[in-house]
């Protein structure tokens, strides 16, 4: 290990942060890690902070790691399950958290967990696409606004995660226009946030992802997906924006699990080759690499100069001394990074068009569900604030017995319940 070059934040094997001091600076960085120009762009982006979702009465949120089929069926109610091969199943369930009062959620229900949509085969990313596709058109009968939204994230383990549970899953929410009204109210610039609140809803990372995405994906290789050119919108700034042009029955091409596993693929090689180039250590319990000198040059990937020279100016600024008091758990996840590539999938409406945008993380701990968006606002929800009546409980079953009766009766049900066929 360099022992004299700049941390990334913690050095590997450092002590776990409940027991490390934080300085009095610890609430900013010393130095900003985007150049001036994107980080005004960053605090220029509108957010919410945050949308409230009600839950069940007296159910009480914790983590459960969902390692086997029956954990599936104990921890949540199992509304279908459909098997695809002796390996690889999904199930349709009612999330016991929820993000959203009209929502179901989409779980791969395999024998072993699988992290990633591309850990699957393409008839269960079809199976996916047909649901997500078919969710939107039920929304549209409940005059609701449709998000769809998934992360990966599946070596972080110590600290909080943009992928709680390990399995793939995809929450599908259906917003009010009540909803949607609050949000237009409420949104601000996130720079009206506090440094930490707005780095944990659009994080320097994200756009920076957002720059470095544009570089290495070839849209000629895309068969459904079209970029959205980088910094273009305040979304293709958080994010990387990618046009459906069919709109939501874009979802059920086919073709849209390649694409998807070929942007995952690049973003894997990236990854690697910033983790070769820039860092030493390895990363585990309490443990991640560290920053080295490095010369951005080395690293191996076709970047523009100007995405070459904002990546460098990110790595050196990362700044240990961030943890040089006790950091309380409210803190600990803005200044700790995540373990792994880890990023967010949404997919939803905006400017009369749907949009697939997806948001790398690395010290953010929200993911698809946690952070959403809406008519281009990004919004953070926030869980449990009070308790769904009976009334919402009932409409919230209501919404989803009529969402399986109708996907049992479309004529593209097959294409969902029976995925190989």
């Amino acid at each position: 290990m360099v022992r004299n070059a700049v941390k990334f934040v913690l050095s590997e094997g450092a002590a776990h942060p409940d027991r490390r001091p934080v300085s009095r600076e610890g609430n900013r960085m010393t130095r900003q890690l985007l150049p001036a120009s994107l980080e005004n762009r960053r605090r220029d982006i509108p957010v919410v902070d945050s949308l409230p979702a009600k839950g069940f009465p007296g159910y009480v949120n914790g983590l459960r790691r969902m390692g086997t089929v029956h954990d599936v069926y104990g921890w949540t109610n199992v509304l279908a399950h459909i098997n695809m091969s002796a390996d690889e199943a999904y199930a349709l369930t009612d999330k016991r958290s929820p993000h959203a009062l009209y929502e179901l959620m989409l779980m791969s229900a395999g024998t072993e967990p699988r992290p990633g949509l591309h850990d699957h085969s393409p008839e269960f990313g079809r199976a996916l696409g047909v649901i997500a596709a078919r969710f939107a058109e039920h929304c549209r009968a409940y005059q609701l606004s449709p998000v769809v939204s998934w992360s990966y994230d599946p070596h972080t383990v110590d600290r909080e995660s943009i992928q709680g549970e390990k399995r793939f899953h995809a929450h599908l929410v259906g917003r009010t226009q009540a909803e949607r009204a609050a949000v237009a109210a409420r949104a601000v610039r996130a720079g009206r946030l506090s440094p930490v609140r707005s780095r944990r809803i659009v994080e320097e990372a994200s756009v920076l992802g957002a720059l470095i995405s544009t570089d290495i994906v070839d849209g000629d290789a895309l068969r459904v997906l079209e970029p959205v050119p980088a910094l273009s919108t305040h979304t293709a700034t958080a994010t990387a924006q990618y046009r459906l042009p069919d709109g939501w029955e874009s979802l059920a091409s086919p073709d849209l699990h390649a694409d998807l596993t070929y942007i995952h693929r690049k973003l894997r090689r990236m990854y690697d080759e910033i983790t070769r180039v820039c860092t030493t250590g390895t990363a585990g319990m309490w443990r991640r690499p560290v920053v080295r000198e490095f010369d951005p040059q080395d690293i191996d990937v076709p970047l523009r100069t100007a995405t070459r020279a904002t990546l460098a100016h990110y790595l050196r600024g990362l700044r240990p001394e961030l943890l040089s008091e006790p950091v309380e758990r409210s803190r600990k996840a803005y200044v700790y990074p995540l373990a792994d590539l880890a990023y967010a999938v949404t997919i939803a409406e905006q400017d009369a068009g749907v949009f697939l945008h997806l948001r790398t993380n690395v010290f953010s701990d929200l993911g698809g569900a946690g952070i959403s968006i809406m008519d281009g606002v990004i919004v953070k929800t926030k869980k449990g604030v009070g308790d769904m009546s009976p009334a919402e409980t009932a409409g919230r079953a209501a919404f989803q017995g009529d969402f399986l009766r109708m996907l049992h009766r479309h004529p593209q049900a097959a294409r969902a319940l029976f995925p190989r066929l």
